[in-house]
């Protein structure tokens, strides 16, 4: 296991289940989008899925619009402020071959299930699968709490997959 992932189970923050699920994922190259609140911890997590893919694959640090003109792998998207944030994963969502670590919390509002569905709509690509990582905290210990999978089908429709232990 990455020792970054560890270390998140080793604190109780996640399961060794749902880092081999989070570690694989990666490796399949698959997008991440971390849900929560800042006092949640998806900042530690983001930072440790961001160095996950960029041990294993060419990641670009996303600070604006023109920083998808270049090539990667894994396109990172961190705490932006001054950006329209939904249309930067929008766009980011309609790279070829290419998949991305964004947050969602309440300085980053958006529907996930919309921006799916326009990337369907723009280009039909169903190939791409998006783990959702919703962060909570229960009796004041953060935590991962849910891990869900979205993928498209043939048709469009967003097929939601949790993923059990």
């Amino acid at each position: 296991m990455n020792p970054f992932l560890k270390k998140l189970v080793d604190t109780k923050f996640m399961t060794e289940g749902q880092a081999d699920y989070i570690e694989a994922a990666v490796m399949r190259k698959e997008s991440f989008i971390i849900s929560g609140h800042k006092g949640f911890g998806i900042l530690p997590l983001m930072a440790t899925v961001s160095t996950l893919a960029k041990t294993n694959f060419a990641i670009k640090q996303v600070k604006g619009f023109d920083d998808l003109k270049e090539e990667a792998n894994y396109y990172i998207i961190a705490d932006l402020k001054d950006i329209d944030y939904a249309k930067l994963i929008a766009d980011t969502m309609l790279i070829p071959n290419a998949a991305l670590v964004a947050l969602k919390d309440p300085d980053h509002p958006y529907s996930i299930l919309k921006l799916l569905a326009d990337a369907y709509m723009a280009n039909g690509d169903t190939s791409k699968a998006y783990q959702v990582l919703e962060c909570v905290k229960i009796d004041g210990v953060q935590q991962l709490g849910k891990i869900t999978q979205m993928t498209l089908n043939e048709s469009g429709k967003v097929i939601k997959v949790d993923h059990k232990e």
